[in-house]
């Protein structure tokens, strides 16, 4: 009974541990094969949104799915090569990771509520009857100029921190080092959008990180 018993209980650790690697596994998929294209997509929306909304809407979205749907694919056939050495289970990162990702959860939807769903997906930068948009300065937006760009590094983080895979930690330093140069890209476009408006704004108000004001 008492060998059995003992079985019974390293069974479960067992079938525990493949299951908490198995979850690992999934979020390390993920991050690999959906942060590029994520990134990629304002990478090539941005530089060229007046060639885009040239274009009708329809057709522009149905090129763009086709750009991240194709890079998705080729991403998810070399996942094994861009996982990398699997780390194995850390409890304080998955904490620490879980912390990040409900903090970028928090921020995402500070950033929804002051955003439609077609400003969310970024229909003014690519659609002529939607252009120029509103230019957001309260709520979140009245702390950092980035909020979305802000959850998103929260979320990655977070997530690569329970995944914990070589293969991660070095796609995700790369994406990150790709985010400045499209909040570059970005911001030059809404100048040209918003003119003087956003100039001051940008003057204003931080990218990232909230400024702690003294007494």
């Amino acid at each position: 009974m008492v060998f059995r018993g003992e079985n019974r209980l390293n069974h479960r650790i067992l079938s525990n541990r493949l299951t908490v690697d198995a979850v690992r596994r999934i979020l390390g998929i993920l991050l690999v094969v959906a942060l590029p294209p994520a990134i990629a997509y304002w990478l090539v929306v941005h530089p060229f949104v007046r060639r885009w909304r040239r274009l009708d809407f329809k057709v522009t979205y149905a090129l763009l799915t086709l750009f991240m749907g194709g890079l998705g694919v080729l991403l998810y056939t070399i996942r094994k090569l861009l996982l990398g050495r699997d780390l194995g289970t850390n409890w304080p990162l998955t904490g620490g990771g879980a912390i990040l990702y409900l903090m970028a959860v928090a921020t995402s939807l500070l950033c929804r509520r002051r955003l439609s769903l077609k400003t969310f997906v970024g229909v003014p930068e690519v659609s002529s009857a939607a252009f120029p948009g509103k230019l957001m300065q309260d709520g979140i937006y009245g702390v950092i100029r980035h909020p979305r760009y802000l959850s998103i590094v929260l979320a990655t983080v977070g997530l690569a921190l329970i995944a914990n895979y070589l293969g991660v930690y070095l796609l995700l330093m790369v994406c990150l080092l790709g985010l400045w140069p499209l909040i570059i890209v970005e911001e030059r476009e809404l100048v040209s959008r918003f003119g003087p408006a956003y100039t001051a704004y940008r003057s204003r108000v931080p990218a990232l990180l909230p400024r702690i004001r003294r007494r």
